[in-house]
């Protein structure tokens, strides 16, 4: 009996012992996992952190809704998806739009490298369904080379004084507004939003300005009113963009054109420089026919003024001469008769005087010479 009872005691103490280790061995495991899912909740915590580059601000969206707050660069701390979600806009990057839609046609390659001549572009259906029955067949063939312009396929606009130009142009924004672009329209609708607000203002533009002005001097004056006008338009979108800069990479007449654009604009050269010249020879003329203009009616004045004084200098002296005769006719007479003796004889080759009162008569010859 003793040796029952002892050897049930052994058990129970290693039913015991065995217990204590298992029990000690599950709350290790408690804790190892305690840790380990405190760990993943860190981990799960910092994975909302988020590195925003330096061209970069970045909008944090909690729970779908934007939060009006703006992170510059640097990193972002925000909660976890689907709690926050983290949205960078490149504020600092200037986007570039290349406006082709009035561009003249590509210069053919030449026929031994030339590819394989490309499918027709297709006509919208929306475009075929407004156009005339009979002409949607016209519409569909493409054009053929130097034929004039084809009203589908070929881009122009008209300048105010009807003209047709074509034009190569590009623009250059950027985003001012990060909460009106998150807000505005999907990323990839803005550059067809950029590029019809550029066009529409583009053709608003050219069709107040002639032709002379946006091919000449006021290229530069075109440029910014279109910028202008572009920029109203996107700011009345709320896109929140800024236009940078507007480019007018190429702006000329059609080919068709080309040939009788060009006699004009020689005939208008010739013209201004006949205009310069003529400008120029007034220039120099004017003054110098001005100068002798002065000095004629200085000399003229001047000779006037000799003549009146002269003029009155005799006929003062006529009026004290006139009351001298009348004083003392005979007296004035014989002086007066003497004086133009005196006066009229050195002149005289031969003189003959006659004696008053009769007598010999007598000739003086003097010489010539």
């Amino acid at each position: 009996m003793s040796d029952d009872a002892s050897q049930s005691a052994r058990r129970r103490a290693a039913r015991v012992s065995s217990g204590h280790a298992l029990f000690g061995a599950l709350a290790a495991t408690i804790r190892l996992l305690r840790w380990l899912l405190l760990g993943l909740v860190a981990l799960y915590l910092c994975s909302g952190i988020t590195r925003v580059a330096p061209n970069e601000d970045a909008l944090v969206y909690r729970l779908g809704r934007l939060q009006r707050q703006l992170h510059p660069p640097g990193l972002c701390f925000a909660l976890p998806p689907p709690i926050d979600h983290v949205v960078k806009i490149p504020t600092r990057t200037q986007h570039e739009v290349l406006l082709h839609a009035w561009a003249p046609e590509e210069t053919a390659a030449p026929a031994a490298t030339a590819p394989p001549a490309a499918a027709p572009p297709q006509i919208p259906a929306s475009l075929l369904a407004v156009m005339p029955q009979g002409n949607a067949g016209l519409a569909a063939t493409p054009p053929a080379t130097g034929k004039g312009l084809h009203p589908v396929f070929d881009g122009y606009t008209l300048t105010g004084d009807a003209n047709i130009v074509q034009a190569r142009l590009t623009a250059r924004y950027r985003i001012a507004d990060p909460f009106a672009y998150a807000a505005s329209s999907q990323p990839d609708a803005l550059p067809a939003l950029v590029e019809g607000a550029l066009l529409d203002a583009a053709t608003a533009v050219l069709a107040r300005t002639k032709i002379d002005d946006a091919l000449g001097s006021g290229l530069e004056t075109l440029r910014t009113r279109v910028r202008e006008l572009a920029q109203q338009r996107l700011d009345a979108l709320r896109l929140g963009l800024e236009l940078v800069a507007f480019e007018v990479n190429s702006l000329t007449p059609p080919q068709a054109t080309a040939t009788a654009f060009a006699d004009v604009t020689s005939a208008q050269v010739e013209a201004r420089t006949t205009l310069e010249q003529a400008r120029t020879y007034r220039a120099q003329t004017m003054p110098r026919a001005e100068s002798e203009a002065f000095r004629t009616r200085q000399q003229a004045g001047a000779e006037a003024r000799e003549i009146v004084t002269r003029a009155r200098g005799e006929t003062a002296s006529f009026r004290s001469l006139l009351a001298e005769h009348r004083a003392a006719p005979a007296l004035v007479e014989a002086r007066l008769r003497a004086e133009a003796l005196e006066q009229v004889l050195p002149r005289m080759k031969t003189k003959t005087l006659l004696p008053a009162g009769g007598g010999t008569l007598n000739v003086f010859l003097r010489d010539p010479k």
